[in-house]
Formats: structure tokens, C-alpha cells, sequence
């Protein structure tokens, strides 16, 4: 007697650890496919008694197969929930990827749906031999299938028996002595059961919360990442599109403040979660960032659909007066199956979405190509970054000559990138991308002290009257504290700083206009000259002349390559008056051949600048060619 309620204890301790192993997996009933994240949804049979059925009294599927994706669970950490679809059959869900895994009593490879098939049990009856297995879905990640076959081969063949026989009609004692202890056990597993239970849910909740954008209440970037890992499998992958949508947040908090902000966030939460469907999954990654992973059939259609949320986001009541500006960027990716890294996926997603922010497209649809691209550009921006710590990037001057005497008066300060590892880089090979970086500006004080440093090597010789202009972009020229910077760097040489001058760049990233008027003043009391480029092209406009206290503009070489017709040379030559009109000096840009120079010689224009006189030279060359030309 005493030898058996041991034995009973011995169960009942087994029980509770075999409980307490799979506190943290189990095995689930849904009416759907929603409801739980982090799982793998299972599609039975309600009628395979007692292989799989479901018990209407326990609402919930029972049986050997479930028994042994418990097993499975406790094995893997993995949730498993079956889908009790009404009316659909187990098939149904399969063929319509639904579900990850069908659970079936015969092989079944040759299901279109089937990935992978993996038997569970074979065992013999009376009357023939049944086999029990799972056929994993096109949804099913490879990493699962692993997870599930390593799980299968650690269950024993004992423990499997054990299940088999549970459920068909394994003898029970008869003696009335030992049922109070095995009631006793019962009630002492169900106790536990309860407690293990409250424990998971406690701890699914935190997970929740890890999981949970707290103002929205939609998934974070955690979120994300979990469902593009499990939900998005390898096969199922190219049916999605990873939309990032980008809110222009310093426009809405400097022009409407806090609150609109907030409310803008919550009405694109809202508008996400209305156009998304089952098993799409959206997001809140950043304070500005949205994600949506839509399925469909084609660009056209993910392309109408994208068309559509983007314009229920720009109905937002705090920004319905906005005159037509875009205060949401769009960039749109068909995943690949070979697209497994998030991060890199949503790193490139969001810097070709930065690249069509201020203006007026809102959307634009990403290829292959495109986001191996903005891998390419950030090694380039690691690159450019190393190339600025060690000194890479130096000055080359292309001289500029008096159109009357056509002495060597000034030099315009050119960058260059002399890379150990690619050789001389010309600027239009890293300028876009330094803007783009957010390294520009260093680049620009870095030519500015360079130049500096050069009208000091100058002082006391005979070059001493060379005057040297430098460019800025109008990205730098923005700064607040640009002209501060520029009186640092200028006072730490010696020299006639009016023989120092910052050249405007045309730049259509042009962020505070009123700022760069006025650090431009602020350049001119520290005794340097202003030299406005590109006039007659680009940017630049006649408005500039009045704005900024110019001294000198370039002539861009378009319009002397116009000069070969009546209307260009009158062009040409109304710039030219226009110029010294306003007490401005005027530089004829692009000067290369000979019928070129005597067109210009012939004109108003007081200086020259090009090729037929000077090629863009390192500092080390500079001197002995001076010496030719002075």
C-alpha cells in the first residue's frame, strides 16, 4: 500500500514538471487566424476520433495528434493553434495559406500546398497500419520545419506509446483503494495547471507591452521584426510589399505644434489598421515612421492600394489647409525571398523615401536595384567619413585671369578626393551623397581652413596678391552658426582676409533662406568678398542680386555656349551691363577654346575663368605655374 501511494507521488511530481517544462509553449484553439502573435497555426481534423477531433464540451482540439505537438511545444517554445474555421476544411485552409502545418492520418507530398511532409507515428491495429504526420504549408519557414523535425526525433518511442495507448483504451486499475490518490493527483495537476497558466499569461502581457507602440496602441518595430521573421516566410514572402511611410514631423511641429502632431500619428495608426487585412501586419517604427506589409498580386494593385491609404492620410483634419504640401513620403519594395535581413530592408526603404521628401511625390516604387543602392551609398558615406578623418580630401585651384591684362589675379578652390584605395575622385562622384549624409557641411569648413591655409603659405611672396574663393552649398550657408564657425577657422591664420571669398553654390536643398542672408552680412564685416555662382542657370535668380551683398557673379558656361547666336550674345551681354550696373564685378565660367576667349576678350566682362587657361592643379603644381602666367 505504502510502496503504491509512493508511486503515485513519483507520478504526481513527473506530472508537475512535465507541466512546468511547458509553461512557456502550448497548444492552442482559435476561431481564426488572429488573436495570438508569435505562433504557428495548425489546421486538424474535427472527426478523426481518436487521432484528432475536436471536443465540443472542451472547445478545443484533442487526440494523439495534438498530444504530440504539445510534446513538440515543450520542445521548441513554439505555440501551436489550431483553427477551428467553421465550415472550412482542413484542406481549405491549407490551399488558401492560412496555416502554416495540416495534420493528416496518410502521407501528403503530393498536395500543391505542400512544402515539406514529416511523419509523427506509425503504429499497427487489428486492421491495417496507420501513419500520422504533418504537411507543412509554403508559409512554413524552414527554420520551423528544423525546430519541428528536431522536436519529433527527442520524443521516445515509449512516450509515443504512452500517447497511443491513452487513447485507445488503455486498461484502467480497478482498485478502489488507489483512486483517492489518483483523484488526489488530478486535482493537484489541475491546481498547477491553473498557476502555470496565470504565470504565461502574466508573461505574455509583458511581451505584449514589449511589442506595443504605448501612444497608438499598433506594433512597434519589435512587433515588426517578430512577424517579418515568422509571418512572412520564406515562401510566402514575395507575395508582400514593406511599405515605409514617412510623416514630415519638424514641418507639423513648427508650423501646428504638439498636439497636431500627436493626432496626425493617431489618424495614420487608425487609417493603417482600417486597410490592412488578414495576416498583414502594420507598424510604428519611429517617431516619424510607419510600416504597412500589404499582399498582393502585382504593382498595380499594391500600387492602387498604397495610392489609396496615402490619400485617406493626407484627409487628416490637422492637415486638410495645408496648401498642397506632401506631409507623407511613401517607398514601396517587393520583398525577394532572399530579403531576410529587417533592418536592411527597412534602412533602404527609408532613405529612398528620405529621397523624395520636400517634394511633391509622394510614392515611389522600389526595385532591386534601387535598394542595393542605398547599401552602396552608405558604404561610400563610411568611406567618405574615413577619407575626412585622414585627411584625403584637398584643395585644387583653377586660376582665374584678368580679362584685360591676362595676368593670374585669383583662384577658385575645388575639391577632390584622393582616395588610397580608388585614386583621384572628381566631386560629383560624392558631393550628392556627403548632402544626403549630413557631411557636407564638414566638407565645406574643411575647404574653407584648407584654402585658409594655402593665402597663408602665400603671405610675404609674390603670389601674396592671389585672392582665393571658396564654395559653400547653400545646405552649410543655413547654419546657425556658420558665420561663427568661418571667424574661427579664418582667425586662426594670418593673412588679408579680402583676399579670402565664399562662392554661393546653387543648391536646391536650401533650408532657411532668411538665415543664410544673414550669415552672408555677417561674412562681409569679417572683411570677406561674395561671389554669387551659376547666374543665368539653375537656381540662382535675379532676386539674389538684390537679397545678398554681392561683389562678384560667375556667368555660367550654358550661357557663353549660347553666345554663338544673336539672341545668346545679347543675353550675354545684358548680364554683363546688369552686373556693373549694380557696382558687380563679373566671372566668365567655362571658357575652353580659343573662339571662346576672344568672344570674351572683345566683351565687358572683367574676368576669366576656364580651360583654355588653367586646368583645375593640386596646391604643389600651383606656384611654377603662376610664376609662367604672373
Amino acid at each position: 500500500m505504502q510502496n503504491m501511494i509512493n508511486k503515485a507521488f513519483v507520478i504526481c511530481l513527473v506530472f508537475f514538471l512535465c507541466l512546468n517544462c511547458t509553461a512557456d509553449a502550448q497548444v492552442f484553439t482559435r476561431e481564426k487566424t488572429q488573436g495570438m502573435s508569435g505562433c504557428v497555426y495548425v489546421a486538424g481534423s474535427h472527426s478523426d476520433y481518436p487521432m484528432e477531433y475536436y471536443s465540443l464540451e472542451d472547445k478545443k482540439f484533442m487526440g494523439i495528434i495534438p498530444d504530440l505537438l504539445e510534446r513538440i511545444s515543450a520542445h521548441t517554445g513554439v505555440d501551436f493553434v489550431y483553427i477551428n474555421g467553421g465550415n472550412q476544411d482542413k484542406e481549405s485552409l491549407g490551399e488558401n495559406r492560412q496555416v502554416e502545418i495540416v495534420s493528416t492520418v496518410v502521407p501528403d507530398e503530393e498536395k500543391l500546398y505542400c512544402k515539406e511532409y514529416l511523419e509523427l507515428i506509425k503504429y499497427e491495429t487489428d486492421e491495417n497500419t496507420v501513419i500520422l504526420g504533418l504537411v507543412f504549408t509554403a508559409l512554413a519557414s524552414d527554420d520551423l520545419i528544423a525546430s519541428v523535425k528536431a522536436a519529433v526525433a527527442s520524443i521516445s518511442q515509449a512516450e509515443k506509446t504512452g500517447i497511443i495507448l491513452s487513447h485507445i483504451g488503455k486498461e484502467k486499475p480497478g482498485s478502489n483503494w488507489i483512486i483517492p490518490v489518483i483523484i488526489l493527483c488530478v486535482l493537484l495537476a489541475a491546481l498547477l495547471v491553473v498557476l502555470l497558466l496565470k504565470i504565461k499569461k502574466i508573461k505574455e502581457s509583458h511581451t505584449s507591452e514589449k511589442l506595443t507602440d504605448p501612444e497608438t496602441g499598433m506594433g512597434n518595430l519589435v512587433y515588426f521584426k517578430h512577424h517579418f521573421r515568422h509571418t512572412m516566410g520564406d515562401m510566402a514572402r514575395k507575395l508582400y510589399y514593406v511599405a515605409y511611410i514617412a510623416l514630415d514631423d519638424s514641418y507639423v511641429k513648427s508650423f501646428y505644434g504638439e498636439d497636431s502632431f500627436e493626432n496626425i500619428v493617431k489618424h495614420t495608426a487608425l487609417i493603417l489598421s482600417e486597410h490592412a487585412y488578414d495576416r498583414e501586419i502594420t507598424a510604428r517604427v519611429s517617431e516619424n515612421g510607419f510600416v504597412i506589409a500589404l499582399q498582393s498580386a502585382n504593382d498595380a494593385e499594391a500600387r492602387e492600394r498604397i495610392e489609396t491609404i496615402v490619400s485617406r492620410l493626407n484627409e487628416a483634419e490637422d492637415i486638410k489647409d495645408i496648401n498642397g504640401k506632401a506631409l507623407f513620403h511613401v517607398a514601396v519594395y517587393n520583398l525577394n525571398i532572399s530579403d531576410k535581413n529587417c533592418e536592411m530592408v527597412l534602412f533602404n526603404l527609408k532613405k529612398n523615401c528620405n529621397k523624395i521628401s520636400g517634394t511633391e511625390n509622394q510614392i515611389v516604387f522600389c526595385d532591386t536595384n534601387l535598394m542595393n543602392r542605398v547599401q552602396e551609398e552608405k558604404k561610400l558615406t563610411q568611406s567618405i567619413l574615413n577619407g575626412l578623418e585622414n585627411n584625403e580630401f584637398k584643395i585644387y585651384l583653377q586660376f582665374i585671369v584678368d580679362n584685360k591684362t591676362k595676368k593670374i589675379v585669383s583662384a577658385e578652390a575645388l575639391s577632390r578626393w584622393e582616395s588610397p584605395a580608388k585614386g583621384l575622385i572628381n566631386p560629383g562622384e560624392y558631393i550628392e551623397t556627403m548632402e544626403m549624409s549630413g557631411l557636407i557641411s564638414k566638407h565645406d569648413f574643411l575647404m574653407f581652413d584648407l584654402a585658409c591655409k594655402q593665402l597663408e603659405a602665400w603671405k610675404g611672396t609674390a603670389l601674396e596678391n592671389i585672392s582665393i574663393s571658396c564654395n559653400f552649398t547653400r545646405i552649410t550657408l543655413s547654419e546657425g552658426n556658420f558665420a561663427d564657425r568661418l571667424k574661427m577657422i579664418a582667425d586662426s591664420y594670418a593673412f588679408d582676409k579680402s583676399k579670402l571669398a565664399i562662392e554661393i553654390t546653387e543648391d536646391a536643398m536650401e533650408k532657411n533662406q532668411e538665415v543664410a542672408m544673414e550669415n552672408v552680412a555677417k561674412c562681409k564685416a569679417l572683411g570677406l568678398r561674395v561671389y554669387l555662382d551659376d547666374l543665368g542657370s539653375g537656381y540662382t535668380t535675379l532676386i539674389n542680386l538684390c537679397d545678398y551683398p554681392i561683389d562678384v557673379v560667375k556667368i555660367d558656361r550654358d550661357i557663353l555656349n549660347k553666345a554663338d547666336t544673336l539672341k545668346g550674345k545679347e543675353l550675354f551681354f545684358g548680364i554683363v551691363a546688369l552686373a556693373h550696373n549694380l557696382n558687380i564685378k563679373v566671372i566668365c565660367e567655362g571658357v575652353e577654346t580659343e573662339e571662346q576667349c576672344e568672344f570674351v576678350t572683345k566683351t565687358e566682362c572683367d574676368l576669366v575663368q576656364g580651360w583654355y587657361y588653367s586646368k583645375a592643379l593640386p596646391v604643389e603644381e600651383c606656384e611654377d605655374f603662376i610664376k609662367t602666367r604672373i
